[in-house]
């Protein structure tokens, strides 16, 4: 199943410890924080082609092409989805801890006989565009929601570690 999502204008801030806490105090205080929109860990692992970086001016020509990702909250690698970044527009796909291994392992047979858009994108970057996993992240974030009528949310990201290491994906104890 795909879902797509457009997504808006993004400002993205690196906050002080002070700022955070003030922040994060006035919003708990209006009573706006939510759990629908992935607060508690998140893990996600980026993918990339190396082709772009090896080869002069194609660097821009990656910001046109969808991007993906792999993700999953709470530790619990059981709920991965499989994310494709298109400009503004996000869609995604319900992928299984066995097929992220089998995935991770180096086998992707199985994202073209599945008839998902989303996966079946991602086998042709996998194979055409040369996709490799780029990076881990994992992060512990808060969502608030405000001004509901207008989507418009603000999530706080802690504790932020990256790693090389997409081995350890799917360890929830990192």
């Amino acid at each position: 199943m795909e879902t797509a999502h457009l997504n808006g204008p993004e400002l993205r801030y690196a906050l002080t410890p002070g700022d955070y806490q003030a922040i994060r105090g006035r919003l708990l205080a209006a009573g706006t924080a939510e759990t629908e929109r992935g607060g508690g860990w998140v893990h996600t692992l980026g993918f990339a082609s190396y082709i772009n970086k090896a080869l002069p001016g194609r660097d821009r020509e990656e910001r046109m092409e969808s991007c993906f990702s792999l993700r999953y909250y709470n530790n619990d690698p059981a709920f991965l989805m499989l994310e494709r970044r298109e400009g503004r527009t996000t869609s995604t796909a319900m992928v299984t801890e066995a097929e992220c291994r089998a995935l991770l392992a180096g086998e992707m047979d199985w994202l073209a006989e599945r008839h998902d858009p989303v996966l079946r994108d991602f086998h042709t970057g996998l194979t055409e565009r040369m996709l490799l996993p780029r990076l881990l992240l994992f992060y512990h974030r808060e969502s608030y929601s405000l001004l509901e009528d207008y989507g418009i949310w603000v999530a706080l990201d802690t504790e932020i570690s990256v790693s090389l290491q997409h081995e350890d994906f799917l360890d929830p104890e990192l």
